[in-house]
């Protein structure tokens, strides 16, 4: 009897661990973090699992747009030749998984150039959020802020 209670304690515990930790990760899930620094940006990392579209600037600078309708510029090593002609791309985190990218060398941009069967890859040196006007081309106007 007494190895059964015991038994049944255990998992008791086990499952209200389990429960608070996933709270926790549910709560933490959604991007942007409330512990970011005073100063910096809280959208200055973004998830590379829910870019929506890519507008490429030059062979070494893109911008991308989140699901979240925010927009970054993302600066790349070099020159990434045929990235212009590149009808897509993937954006790879470093970290493995579906770790965030925030900032130097996190993530690389791989694409193929029209016309050849080769696979480039870029490394991101800068992550920059858009806000306002330099937003204002890529992201989704709401409602609120069109004009009637």
């Amino acid at each position: 009897m007494k190895n059964s209670t015991a038994i049944a304690c255990l998992i008791a515990v086990g499952l209200g661990i389990v429960a608070v930790t996933g709270a926790a990760l549910a709560m933490s899930a959604g991007r942007p973090s409330s512990d970011v620094q005073p100063g910096k940006d809280r959208y200055a990392c973004f998830d590379p699992a829910q870019v929506r579209s890519f507008d490429t600037v030059s062979d070494h600078k893109i911008i991308i747009t989140s699901d979240r309708n925010e927009a970054y510029e993302l600066s790349l090593t070099g020159m990434c030749f045929g990235l212009q002609s590149s009808f897509g791309i993937g954006i790879q985190s470093r970290m493995g998984g579906m770790s965030d990218i925030c900032g130097p060398f996190d993530g690389e941009i791989v694409f193929r150039d029209h016309g050849s069967d080769r696979i480039e890859r870029c490394a991101i040196s800068q992550v920059r959020h858009l806000t306002g006007e330099e937003a204002a081309p890529y992201v989704v106007k709401r409602k609120s802020e069109r004009a009637n």
